[in-house]
């Protein structure tokens, strides 16, 4: 399994739009589990993005169509990374 990390905004006009938006945003985490993804932690922020989710996936497919999901709703943006541990990003260097 691969090792990502998602950041999501909220829209601020979604704000506007939508008072409560703890509903959009638990509805957004559940995609993660409809697409078989294994969440290691969930983050809130204070800064550019309102939350981090780290998590695991088997292919790049999963995670470009979990992205999708969620962005398509116009409440939440997204920005993904795909990560390596430091330990293994060391070994690469030599």
């Amino acid at each position: 399994m691969a090792n990502y990390i998602m950041a999501i905004s909220i829209n601020p006009e979604a704000k506007k739009d939508h008072p409560d938006l703890s509903h959009y945003v638990n509805e957004s985490f559940e995609v993660f589990t409809k697409m078989e993804l294994k969440v290691n932690n969930v983050f809130a922020t204070l800064g550019r993005y309102d939350f981090l989710i780290v998590f695991d996936a088997d292919s790049h497919d999963d995670v470009f169509k979990t992205a999708s999901e969620i962005n398509s709703k116009g409440i939440l943006k997204t920005e993904t990374w795909p990560v390596i541990p430091y330990d293994d990003f060391s070994k690469l260097l030599g």
